[in-house]
């Protein structure tokens, strides 16, 4: 009696842990079109995103991972972005760059932000503009806490 209830134990276990196995290969498999889709519409937002900031300043390239992260935040934060994304161009005439789409992609590129939510920092467009003149503060370049007192007015010898 416990021979079979041993077999009915392992048989039992054998079939939890082919099904954990088996699992999670087919959504993998049942999401490749997402995927694939996911891949494509990264790659429509990076060329539409070159080409309404051409020109670049000098030494400036866009970043494939601030582009994915940026199309998540904007997918987000904009619930019709998909749509509108698939109806502007990737080389948009002058009325496409005027739209509120690719007004919310430049903003972004150049702010690093999305509606108040932080994407990048560094490498917001608008530091790279002035990178050879002026450095991206990364730190509090006065004593701790000199943010928070203000500012004491410049004497001048009037």
């Amino acid at each position: 009696m416990t021979f079979i209830r041993r077999r009915q134990f392992l048989r039992c276990q054998l079939l939890v842990g082919g099904g954990l196995l088996a699992g999670p290969i087919l959504p993998v498999q049942a999401q490749q079109p997402e995927v694939k889709n996911a891949g494509q519409r990264l790659g429509k937002f990076f060329t539409l995103s070159q080409n309404l900031l051409a020109p670049l300043p000098i030494h400036t390239q866009l970043d494939k991972r601030v582009a994915a992260r940026l199309l998540v935040i904007l997918n987000r934060k904009y619930p019709d972005f998909p749509q509108q994304l698939d109806k502007i161009s990737k080389n948009p005439s002058a009325a496409e760059r005027r739209l509120p789409i690719a007004r919310h992609i430049i903003r972004a590129w150049y702010t690093g932000v999305i509606d108040g939510q932080l994407v990048t920092f560094e490498r917001a467009l608008m530091y790279r503009i002035v990178s050879d003149v002026l450095p991206v503060r990364t730190y509090c370049d006065g004593r701790p806490g000199d943010w928070a007192s203000l500012p004491q007015p410049a004497n001048r010898g009037v």
